[in-house]
């Protein structure tokens, strides 16, 4: 055990206490300990830890501790009821009993009794509630030294220098001091007759000074107001930090924090971070344990199964539709027929129950079986039939045939013994095949026969507590005991054969498994609370996604959206149902947004890709994309959908953008104008084509003139009333990208070596000229955006340069190099402060511009592949990014983003608060000021 003396120590003293009852003694008992004896020129003469001074925002809270407590000379335990009972001041204790000695323990008794046996040599345990019998019974061969300080909770504030305290703290002082308190006292109370001499002297000079003083405390106050808006600053962006750290475990919170970073100060962090905020996992309480989910096939319904029966949300997660009931039990699985029409719910007292959802706010029963008495393990519905497969604790698997009179049950064929069969089982896509788990340690795979009947295929050693087959039926994925789930190819069933091992880096095994309905992605989930996403684009290689890390508890079930987007886990954690902790937990379901093997934060996503500069029509509600080009109506508060698809002469696509009207439309190939005043039926304003095609066609923001490529060359167009017409041909070989600046007085395009940017002057459409030249070095231009006279360029190493563009001259503003490959596509916010950039990377950055200067990026969104196409909308409110086979959508207005997250978690609670902004009063950000109302006497 280390002695006093051997080590020079950090602190002097570690004050271990109840942050529910001694913040505030705590808070005056470090103020006079270190104030004590202290000459006026030094900010403290005694070295104290408390964890709310020392302490800076870290995941590793325990760690920080420790190593606090081994660089402490004494610890003081201020001693109350709640200290006793507190898990860190007891944990506290026994670190320094391990590591250190009872004879440097020093109490201060703050709430409570404290008794000593003399006799005994002991406290005296009936009597003494303040401190943990389990920690210290036996730890002092003698009293320890302790002393009142219950009359301290009477003063709100109080002074260090307080007679009283300072009698007090000498009790403390005086042993880690090694000397006595009556030298002590004396010491300090000369120092503070010499400080008071000290101030009289000074007294006169700050007379002469108060003149200067005046004139200083103007730009002070100045100074102050700057202060405190920094502080404001670095308190929003530590905001930001703590909410990605606690996304997952604590999603409400961490949306609460997110709202009141930007409500404190709207950094770019924190605007960046409302934006990828969709990457928070929604949460379903649910009550007692969650025991199953599953997705309607033809998605818009989700069933969650747990002890209060089974629940039907939209597939948002966010509306909750209707409640299935059991007679007795808890629901233990539930799985949707193909039409979405029926859902089938077994339960724990081996019931399996077939209901109408077709109305999900009046769920109706149709009809019911017992196979026998054991709990329903699992079910699945056999094809598109309304056979279902059926296993339950400990028996054979059934088949339950609703289709027929009575809902027949069928065991398996004459003869077959499955005895030991557990409660795992799954069907294969074609509903031919049946897995079931078998003694715990075995998967046996049997064929179903038209009468219903099972036949054994085979039998294969892999621990199976988890089943699922691949949407193609080929693959059976197989989770168990060990640390590892395991794929094996089951085309031939009567001789599977292993394909690949997935680890799960857990020791609690496998409990669950899920594929994706493309079978891209494939989902495991551990029993401790972990589940990892795996990239099947190769089944014999599986690469490791994304890993989620919400739960606490075993992670039961999982289930992935029709459209692959959300992944819907169970699992048995959340708050206890008593409040004394004594019953089960709580469980809940999580929705995880995902594309293919990795998270997501998009809120939108649309199977059309090829998106063009200029894709949104009037309002933002209206998105242009895809091939066929195709208009969809994309407003934030409904669900995405087809309006209508244009003609188009070209199966690799055609550009497509809308004039700032947001009504007419131009397509490239041929290029053709729309009138799409009614989305539902767009009618084509051009008699003829214009010419065989364009791989570019852009607007002017004032609408007047389209931009499009002739073979290398630019073409100007009018946009008249009456058919358009081409202007005038861009003398020099250029290619897209290109953009209009100044109010399309400028067009700046990529020259045909693509080694620079040149912008020409289009203010005589008629007769374009040369005017800038911007050089870009040993990299390519690759993409380009604007803003009034500031041009944005991407180039192919990965950099965003702005550049400031007056007439004749263009002057290189500032540059930033973030993505680690080209610059595929940029766009800028309508209101300029803001824009986004995509690489072939993967990623979407975004980016704080208002100060073109010094571009910062706030934000990064992985959308999964290279980007092919990429634009704001007009009203600003979304961002919309195409990656060639689809388009992700954000929402990129803050109030609209704060207003979501507000209503999707519960508001910040007191003591939330004070954990996390201390130093602040009570203001939840999300619930709105209750007006004062007068009242007469």
């Amino acid at each position: 055990m280390e002695q006093a003396g051997e080590r020079v120590h950090q602190h002097d003293v570690f004050i271990s206490y109840s942050h529910q009852l001694d913040d505030g003694p705590a808070t005056a008992f470090q103020a006079a300990v270190e104030h004590f004896g202290r000459p006026f020129y030094r900010s403290r003469d005694l070295r104290v830890f408390r964890d709310k001074t020392n302490l800076s925002a870290s995941p590793h809270l325990w760690a920080d501790i420790e190593k606090a407590l081994g660089e402490s000379a004494w610890l003081i335990v201020m001693a109350s009821p709640l200290a006793a009972e507190s898990p860190w001041v007891r944990k506290e204790i026994r670190w320094w009993l391990e590591h250190r000695s009872g004879d440097r323990i020093l109490i201060a008794l703050t709430a409570g009794t404290i008794a000593w046996d003399a006799e005994r040599g002991e406290f005296d345990w009936e009597r003494t509630d303040c401190l943990p019998r389990k920690e210290l019974a036996g730890a002092f061969t003698q009293e320890p030294r302790w002393v009142d300080l219950t009359w301290l909770r009477e003063h709100k504030r109080i002074s260090p220098r307080h007679t009283r305290l300072v009698q007090a703290v000498a009790e403390f002082v005086a042993p880690v001091r090694g000397r006595s308190k009556a030298e002590l006292i004396g010491a300090h109370l000369r120092r503070q007759l010499r400080f008071r001499q000290t101030v009289t002297a000074i007294s006169v000079v700050l007379a002469v000074l108060l003149g200067i003083a005046v004139v200083a405390g103007v730009r002070a106050n100045e100074e102050s107001d700057r202060a405190a808006e920094r502080q404001l600053v670095a308190t929003s962006r530590q905001l930001v930090a703590e909410a990605a750290s606690i996304q997952d475990s604590q999603p409400d919170l961490a949306r609460q924090l997110l709202v009141q970073a930007y409500r404190m100060a709207p950094t770019a962090q924190a605007h960046g971070a409302l934006v990828a905020s969709a990457a928070i996992p929604d949460v379903l309480p649910t009550d007692g344990s969650s025991q199953g989910v599953a997705y309607c096939p033809s998605g818009g319904l989700l069933a969650t199964a747990a002890d209060d029966g089974v629940t039907l949300y939209g597939t948002d997660g966010n509306r909750r539709l209707g409640l299935v009931g059991t007679a007795r039990g808890s629901a233990t699985a539930v799985a949707f027929g193909q039409d979405c029409g029926v859902l089938a719910v077994g339960d724990a007292f081996g019931h399996v129950r077939l209901w109408s959802v077709s109305r999900a706010d009046e769920p109706r029963l149709l009809t019911a079986v017992r196979p026998d008495d054991g709990g329903v393990g699992g079910l699945a519905f056999i094809g598109r039939t309304l056979r279902l497969a059926v296993i339950t604790d400990g028996a054979v698997p059934h088949v339950v045939d609703f289709e027929k009179p009575d809902a027949e049950v069928t065991d398996s064929l004459p003869g077959t013994t499955l005895a030991g069969i557990t409660e795992t089982i799954a069907v294969s896509p074609d509903g031919t095949l049946v897995a079931a788990s078998y003694e715990g340690g075995k998967v046996r795979l049997m064929s179903l026969t038209e009468e219903g009947g099972l036949t054994v295929e085979s039998t294969t050693n892999s621990p199976s507590n988890a089943l699922a087959f691949s949407p193609d039926g080929q693959f059976l994925a197989v989770g168990g005991e060990e640390d590892s789930a395991r794929l094996w190819d089951v085309s031939d069933p009567s001789r599977p054969s292993p394909a690949a091992l997935l680890g799960a880096r857990s020791s609690l095994g496998v409990d669950s498994v899920a594929f994706s309905t493309s079978g891209r992605s494939l989902a495991t989930g551990a029993g401790d609370g972990t589940i990892q996403l795996w990239d099947m684009s190769d089944p014999l290689r599986p690469a490791q996604g994304a890993r989620l890390t919400g739960h606490s508890g075993r992670v039961k079930a999982l289930a992935f959206a029709p459209d692959g987007r959300t992944l819907a886990s169970a699992a048995s954690d959340g708050a206890t149902r008593a409040a004394d902790g004594s019953d089960d937990l709580n469980g809940t379901v999580r929705l995880w947004r995902v594309a293919e093997a990795e998270r997501s934060s998009s809120r939108v996503f649309l199977p059309d890709g090829h998106m063009s500069a200029q894709p949104f029509g009037k309002d933002g509600h209206v998105l242009a994309l895809g091939s066929p080009s195709t208009l969809w109506w994309v407003d934030g508060a409904a669900q995405p959908h087809r309006l209508s698809t244009l003609t188009t002469f070209n199966q690799g696509g055609q550009q497509v953008s809308f004039a700032p009207d947001g009504r007419t439309l131009a397509t490239g190939t041929p290029l053709k104008m729309w009138d799409t005043s009614d989305p539902l039926e767009p009618r084509e304003l051009t008699t003829t084509a214009l010419r065989q095609g364009a791989d570019l066609v852009l607007f002017s923001p004032d609408g007047d003139l389209v931009a499009a490529d002739e073979d290398d060359r630019l073409g100007l167009w009018s946009t008249g009333k009456d058919e358009p017409r081409r202007l005038a041909l861009l003398p020099a070989a250029t290619r897209s990208p290109a953009v209009f600046l100044d109010d399309g007085r400028s067009l700046a395009t990529v020259t045909r070596a693509r080694d620079a940017v040149q912008v020409w002057d289009v203010s005589t459409p008629s007769e374009p000229r040369k005017a800038a030249t911007l050089r870009t070095g040993a990299a390519r231009p690759t993409s380009l955006a604007a803003s009034d006279g500031t041009l944005y360029v991407g180039d192919s190493h990965g950099a965003v340069t702005a550049w400031r563009v007056r007439g004749d001259r263009a002057d290189r503003l500032g540059s930033s190099t973030r993505h680690t490959t080209a610059v595929e596509d940029l766009a800028v916010h309508p209101q300029g402060a803001t824009a986004a950039s995509g690489g072939a990377d993967g990623s979407v950055r975004i980016w704080d511009v208002s100060g073109p200067e010094n571009p910062r990026e706030s934000a990064v969104l992985d959308v999964g592949a290279g980007t092919d196409g990429m634009a704001f909308s007009a009203d600003g409110h979304t961002l919309a990014v195409s990656t060639g086979g689809a388009t992700q959508m954000w929402e990129a207005e803050p109030s609209t983003i704060q207003q979501q997250l507000c209503a999707q978690s519960e508001p910040i609670t007191r003591e939330q608060w004070a954990q996390y902004l201390p130093d602040r009063t009570y203001s939840p950000p999300c619930v709105e000021p209750q007006p004062t109302v007068e009242t007469s006497a």
